[in-house]
Formats: structure tokens, sequence, C-alpha cells
């Protein structure tokens, strides 16, 4: 004798294993879409650079104790391109020639855009280069100088083109 809308045992389970059921689908939906969406790793082998931050902050005070100086920018061109323009400096305030220059830019927030390039000298501690294919947004500018004693210097900056 079973009476109608009666609850059991049975009933129990079943709405239990329907509502943790729809609490795991939801939450594994939720975390594929944020993955996809942004994969939580900015630099590769962040890890890895961590450890070895040690070293990042031994280069740094090396660079300090060269007393190297930049300024990066950019300028508009005729055409309305940028053009990523690198000042250096040495220790006494003087412009420094004969650096080979590199730069490396990405966007802020994703490797969209990444390129990496050579500057050209333009007069004294000035190095230039013209980038036709730069698109407005926030960019993330890692620039690099070596002069001619293997001495190596990096710069870095966040510009809004």
């Amino acid at each position: 004798m079973t009476q109608k809308g009666k609850l059991t045992g049975w009933h129990v389970l079943f709405i239990l294993c329907v509502f943790f059921g729809v609490m795991v689908a939801v939450n594994v939906v939720f975390t594929v879409f944020a993955v996809k969406t942004f994969p939580g790793e900015q630099v590769e082998k962040s890890y890895v650079q961590g450890i070895h931050y040690n070293d990042v902050l031994k280069d740094k005070e090396r660079q300090a104790a060269l007393g190297w100086a930049a300024e990066i920018g950019f300028e508009k061109q005729d055409n309305g391109a940028p053009r990523l323009v690198s000042n250096w400096f040495d220790k006494s305030g003087e412009p420094m020639t004969q650096l080979t220059v590199n730069a490396k830019i990405v966007r802020e927030v994703s490797e969209e855009g990444m390129s990496e390039f050579t500057l050209s000298a333009d007069g004294p501690g000035r190095y230039y280069s013209d980038m036709s294919e730069l698109g407005a947004g926030i960019w993330r500018i890692e620039v690099t100088a070596a002069n001619s004693d293997n001495e190596i210097v990096t710069a870095h900056k966040t510009l809004t083109w």
C-alpha cells in the first residue's frame, strides 16, 4: 500500500543525484570557458622564471651599474603609421652610438601582434623602426641594446598607440 505523493528514500536519492549532477555540470562548463578565454599564463614557463628570479635581480643590478638610460616612445610618421623610437644614453648622459638595438613588441594581455625586429641608427643615441602594421591599443615593448663589448641592457615600457 503506497500513498500517492509520499516522499521515499529513492526520491531523496534521485533529487540529490540530480542536484549535484547539475552543480558539477555547471562547474565544468564554467571552467572550460574560463580556460579557453584566458589560459592563465601570460608568460611561458612562468614557474621556471619564478625560480630564477634572483638571477633577474642580479642582472638588473649589473645593468644599473652600467648606468645606461633609455627612452622609448612612438612617433607619428607622415603617413600616420607609428615609428618606434629608442634613445640611449651612457652614465654621463651622452648619447650612445654603435649599439645593436633589438625590440620585441606584444599586446599587453595576449600574444596577439607579437613581433621582433632590429632598430636602425638615426643620429647619436637615437634608434628607430617604422611599424606600418601596428594596430591601436596598449603595447608592451622590450628594447635590448648591446655594445661592442657585449654589454647588454634591456628596457621595458608599456605604450598606447
